[in-house]
């Protein structure tokens, strides 16, 4: 399981790009030739190339959308904390207020809270109403010692939890249109040096020099890093988080790999995918809206373990 970005025949969008870029200097140093073997291949279509090089290079590169993403969860996570607090302590009020009335009690809709706190969606329909109900009641609630302020932070929660949801979808929404962008931009610049490279490898078979500034390089190449001053293959962090109850998978779980830059969330099937990690041994933490906080130490990352997976279960938040 590789989950990355989609790449034109297994080749990195990066060393696509730096591809194209070489063969499209070389292509324009020997335009005359090519001109003379195949009209079509002239000086428009090394213009074609720049302009999809250009149109590439200015798509919004993965990393930063992800980032983008991740705020937008941390948010999520971080509101819904805060929210599930606030309506503990006014629920101490609220009882204090209205003891033994249980249709005020379902008006709060107390009864619905552990089934609507597992969803984003329906946790933020159920702070509205919260919020709302609360203020019928504030005069009542206040006379019997609840502040005016905490009426006016159960309503601001509510609005920051609904704006938290609203952001975070606009954020996955425009990381999947910009990849199916960046895909098709960069199949349409592989497309065009693919026929560069065609008509080269004709043009200079019996010339091995030349014929080397045509060659697509198709095979993808391991990626290194420092360790120890040597350079050694990557080790990656990839597996899938789920619910320890249900085992259902988690989607938009966050992972981080402690004293490091290096983070990820899991994509609509639970699953993550980190790479060019130097190999020794981390501790992670995940982070997914209404779980608890997941930690583990001591996980060794080997040198080179792209095969190796890791699946980790998420405890419900009480």
């Amino acid at each position: 399981m590789a989950i990355k970005q989609h790449t034109s025949k297994g080749i990195s969008q990066a060393l696509q790009y730096e591809i194209a870029t070489l063969m499209n200097i070389s292509f324009k140093l020997d335009i005359a030739e090519f001109e003379a073997f195949d009209p079509e291949l002239n000086l428009d279509y090394s213009a074609k190339i720049s302009n999809q090089l250009a149109i590439v290079g200015n798509i919004d590169a993965d990393y930063m959308l992800e980032a983008l993403q991740m705020e937008a969860t941390l948010k999520v996570v971080d509101t819904s904390k805060i929210a599930l607090s606030m309506i503990k302590k006014l629920k101490y009020y609220i009882e204090k207020t209205f003891p033994d009335d249980s249709f005020i009690l379902n008006q709060f809709g107390f009864a619905e809270l552990p089934k609507v706190r597992k969803s984003q969606i329906k946790l933020m329909m159920f702070l509205k109403n919260f919020a709302k109900t609360t203020v019928i009641y504030k005069d009542q609630l206040i006379a019997k010692g609840l502040t005016l302020e905490f009426v006016d932070d159960i309503e601001k929660i509510a609005a920051d939890f609904e704006q938290a949801n609203i952001n975070q979808d606009q954020a996955k929404k425009k990381r999947y249109l910009t990849t199916g962008q960046r895909v098709k931009a960069y199949n349409d610049l592989w497309k065009l040096i693919s026929g560069v490279a065609k008509a080269g490898k004709l043009i200079y078979e019996n010339n091995p020099e030349k014929l080397r500034d045509y060659i697509l390089d198709r095979s993808p190449k391991k990626k290194t890093v420092k360790h120890g001053g040597k350079e050694v293959n990557a080790a990656v962090l990839q597996g899938i988080v789920s619910d320890a109850q249900t085992n259902q998978i988690i989607e938009d779980a966050i992972i981080e790999i402690d004293n490091t830059t290096h983070k990820a969330t899991t994509n609509a099937n639970g699953e993550f995918f980190i790479e060019n990690i130097i190999p020794g041994t981390y501790s992670i933490k995940l982070l997914a809206f209404g779980h608890e906080e997941y930690h583990q130490s001591n996980l060794v990352l080997a040198s080179g373990n792209q095969s190796q997976k890791f699946n980790f279960s998420m405890q419900k938040q009480e």
